[in-house]
């Protein structure tokens, strides 16, 4: 790629290109494909466009979650310089780096380009930015492209990228949080009502007034998603990547409908319940467990559980009773993330969330103390002790609302004890040799194991030799 092109000379090569392009479709020799364009189907010619005359798309909001990620340096730099040669370099190694990147170059490689892509008359690329990388690594010279008409205005190219790139037979889709940013910028912009940016996004809505509603509440939706993303980089100090959140959807989706159905009725509630869920997506608790979070599971169950964490018991009061985060990062108008006061509606666990967001993946966590100075804890010994507590809490409730019957408590008491002790294993393999592993706290929670596992084959044994005794007894002496 070169990037020492001149605007001019870009300009021109491109309109050459065109005008080739144009040439050839008059003779019969070349294609067309169509476009929407304000809001008609627009004809253009599809030019073959040099690859060292484009430029990839900085404003791109596919990969808008990717660049917000980055070093705040680095993106200083592609922010002031984004057309020069470092910017593209990074821009490119994103593009690379995003899901499906592999599958679109070996399509390329096999069966060539298919689809054109588009192109401003200054060589920006609306789309097709990953082709056009991809393009250049299998050493091809050209990409083709329909060129816009040279009047095109800003909003007029967002709109096209919005019904190029946001619809549901799109090739390479939008990463969660790129999506939800781009419709905020959408929104913000002031250019696009939230009834157009909803049916851009569902192009199968009507003009009736149920789709129309379906078409607001699914930006709604959106925007409270990216606002609960928001609040976990808010609490983490921007430790929290928005890549972090690429495969956490539907893990916010379970998050906002357990707040929206409270919000109304139990503010507190919904609060507390909504920052137990959010600590446990940092611990790694799968979707499907954070609907079991409630405020039962919050009163009866997780305090206990918390206790059987050797690491986190001596912690547990100074824990359940810190306070709540920050609610800085609520959007405005939509009623999100209210800066809600849940110090008295019972055990929390706010505080633990915002802990263990405000550290790094390799950083110690530092507990509190009921009396004493806080103790420094390794991050993931922390989120390990928390996922497995949360975990136990969740089984003991299910397994009371089941009602357990007594015949069969012995067996999954037993299949419970066992995960539990394969996670103590995994765990204890990876923070043995940290600094500030408690190991005479670990000594003493293997102790209880020990003397409750020889109490188990203690009973275990003596019933079966009472049952042996009398067997014998009741077959009598000629058995």
């Amino acid at each position: 790629m070169i990037t020492s092109i001149t605007t001019e000379a870009r300009r021109d090569g491109i309109a050459a290109a065109l005008e080739a392009a144009k040439q050839a479709t008059a003779a019969g020799q070349g294609t067309s494909t169509s476009i929407t364009w304000k809001g008609s189907e627009l004809v253009l010619p599809v030019a073959s466009v040099d690859l060292d005359l484009v430029l990839l798309n900085p404003h791109s909001h596919r990969i808008s979650a990717q660049l917000q990620s980055l070093p705040q340096d680095v993106q200083d730099m592609v922010a002031g310089s984004p057309y020069g040669y470092e910017a593209q370099e990074v821009i490119a190694t994103i593009l690379r780096e995003t899901p499906g990147y592999d599958r679109i170059k070996l399509a390329l490689q096999n069966d060539g380009q298919l689809d054109a892509g588009v192109i401003t008359t200054g060589g920006v690329l609306v789309n097709a930015n990953t082709r056009a990388v991809a393009l250049r690594e299998l050493r091809k010279r050209y990409v083709k492209v329909v060129v816009l008409p040279q009047d095109a205005t800003t909003k007029e190219i967002i709109d096209l990228e919005l019904l190029l790139q946001m619809r549901q037979d799109v090739k390479q889709d939008y990463s969660f949080p790129s999506q939800a940013l781009f419709i905020e910028d959408l929104i913000n912009s002031n250019s696009f009502t939230t009834l157009e940016v909803g049916r851009r996004i569902r192009s199968d809505l009507t003009e009736g007034a149920a789709d129309k509603r379906k078409a607001r509440e699914l930006v709604e939706l959106e925007l409270r998603l990216l606002g609960l993303m928001r609040e976990v980089r808010t609490a983490s100090g921007g430790l929290v990547k928005w890549t972090y959140f690429d495969d956490k959807r539907q893990a916010l989706l379970e998050i906002d409908q357990d707040y929206q159905k409270l919000k109304n009725t139990k503010p507190e509630e919904a609060a507390r319940i909504r920052d137990a869920q959010l600590a446990g997506v940092i611990a790694g608790l799968e979707y499907r467990k954070l609907r079991e979070i409630d405020t039962p599971l919050l009163d009866n169950y997780v305090e206990g559980a918390l206790r059987e964490v050797g690491a986190l018991a001596p912690h547990v009061d100074a824990l359940l009773s810190a306070g709540a985060p920050s609610q800085t990062g609520a959007l405005d108008g939509l009623d999100l993330l209210d800066d809600d006061d849940v110090s008295g509606a019972g055990p929390t666990l706010s505080g633990l969330y915002t802990l263990l967001a405000q550290a790094g993946p390799d950083d110690a966590v530092a507990l509190p103390t009921a009396t004493g100075p806080p103790v420094e804890l390794p991050r993931k010994a922390v989120a390990a002790g928390l996922y497995g507590a949360l975990t136990t809490a969740i089984e003991n409730k299910q397994r009371d609302n089941r009602s357990l019957d007594d015949l069969t408590a012995p067996i999954v008491h037993l299949k419970e004890a066992t995960r539990s002790l394969d996670k103590a294993t995994t765990a204890h393999a990876d923070v043995r040799q940290r600094v500030g592993f408690d190991q005479s706290a670990f000594q003493a929670a293997l102790q209880e194991y020990q003397r409750a596992a020889a109490e188990l084959l203690s009973a275990v044994t003596s019933s079966s030799t009472s049952s042996g005794t009398s067997n014998a007894a009741e077959a009598g002496p000629g058995a």
